[in-house]
């Protein structure tokens, strides 16, 4: 039974009532995606949007941008007029499908921190099935960074692809104020939405927990990595699908077009998602992309040190779709691309940093591997994997 408490004040979140009544005729099914802003959501929405009827792209953040953002004149607590009036935009754009077709499918999209701790208790109960996306962090923070300055800056997208533009501005970025849309600086959002990420995954997995023990529980779960989705994009599908109960085949070829079918409230063509949906395929992981501490200001490298934990919780959870043994890491070029995802990997298999150290130097003889880059990172990694196996 849900309190009702927080929202007393508030309004009687009547169009969250008329979905919740949606949900229970049996007639709609939620996929629900939520991640960090910058970790591989939009194009496993895009990938996913196959198997369903109805896309939707980020409802509440597209109200909330509507509504004027943080400064909106009209605020009730807890955000739940936003929250409530998207509930109402979504159950307007499933009626449209259910007026020909008896059941459907629905995936909705949102960025995690968005929702405050009483109202992402209330949304957690409506979808059946969750997807969570991760990236790894220094990846996903220079993208983050690169969307922020484009934004500060006015580049209108063209910055975002600009790294030595981006690394020129970094100090003043990742400390400029956002604007409305966001709340708070570019590093304080970032670490806002991962901290909320880690806390919302650990809500829901403990929701499925409770009603697997008192009914037949439908509900599912499932992490997906976008480096490891990048690196395999049909084993960690395949495996994402399993982890979710959708029996369903993924053609990730001309995806392009599957995007047109997607729902978004905003222009489609804004900078934070164009490249995403202009994508006709999964890009291949380069060598090259991936960055250590080094390049950034140090109020960015400390903010990186402090997702590298978040980051190993969710990338070694059992829900995690898939994550790469350690005779695929000896046969693989993933140490080659992303030192630190192969080693933090390997730790994970091996528990022991100088197993790994040794793992490392042998397989390191044939390929050009740039581990030193990576050393302040690594220490984390195994610091990390030190305290959990102690616990």
């Amino acid at each position: 039974m849900l309190s009702t408490r927080p929202f007393e004040n508030c309004s009687s979140l009547s169009r969250e009532l008329e979905l919740r009544k949606l949900i229970t005729s049996n007639r709609v099914s939620i996929i629900y995606i939520h991640g960090t802003a910058r970790s591989g959501s939009t194009i496993a929405e895009i990938v996913l949007s196959q198997l369903a009827d109805l896309t939707i792209h980020q409802p509440f953040r597209g109200i909330l941008q509507k509504a004027g953002g943080r400064f909106r004149a009209t605020k009730l607590d807890f955000d739940a007029d936003i929250y409530d009036s998207a509930c109402g935009l979504i159950v307007k754009q499933i009626n449209q499908y259910l007026q020909t077709k008896q059941k459907i499918t629905v995936i909705i999209k949102e960025l995690a921190g968005f929702f405050q701790p009483c109202i992402w208790q209330r949304w957690l109960e409506i979808p059946d099935k969750f997807l969570f996306t991760i990236r790894e962090p220094h990846i996903q923070y220079m993208s983050w960074l690169s969307a922020m300055t484009d934004k500060v800056f006015q580049g209108e997208g063209k910055f975002q692809e600009n790294r030595d533009f981006v690394m020129s501005k970094a100090q003043i970025t990742e400390t400029s104020v956002l604007s409305a849309e966001w709340e708070g600086t570019t590093i304080s959002c970032n670490q806002v939405a991962w901290k909320a990420l880690v806390s919302n995954f650990y809500q829901v997995k403990k929701e499925i927990s409770k009603i697997s023990r008192i009914s037949n529980n439908s509900k599912k779960i499932a992490i997906l990595d976008l480096v490891l989705l990048r690196y395999k994009p049909e084993i960690a599908l395949e495996n994402t699908l399993k982890k979710l109960g959708l029996e369903s085949k993924i053609n990730l070829t001309g995806l392009s077009k599957i995007e047109s079918k997607i729902w978004d409230l905003r222009d489609k063509n804004r900078p934070m998602v164009r490249k995403a949906n202009n994508s006709n395929a999964i890009n291949p992981l380069t060598i090259g992309e991936a960055v250590s501490l080094n390049i950034f200001p140090i109020k960015s490298q400390q903010h990186i040190k402090e997702l590298i934990p978040l980051y190993l919780e969710l990338l070694s959870a059992p829900e995690q779709a898939y994550l790469p043994s350690l005779a695929e890491l000896e046969t693989t070029e993933l140490m080659v691309v992303n030192p630190f995802l192969a080693y933090a990997i390997a730790l994970f298999h091996l528990k022991n940093q100088v197993q790994v150290n040794n793992w490392f130097q042998t397989i390191a003889k044939n390929k050009s591997i740039k581990i030193d880059n990576f050393q302040g990172s690594l220490a984390i990694a195994n610091n990390y994997w030190e305290q959990a196996s102690k616990i």
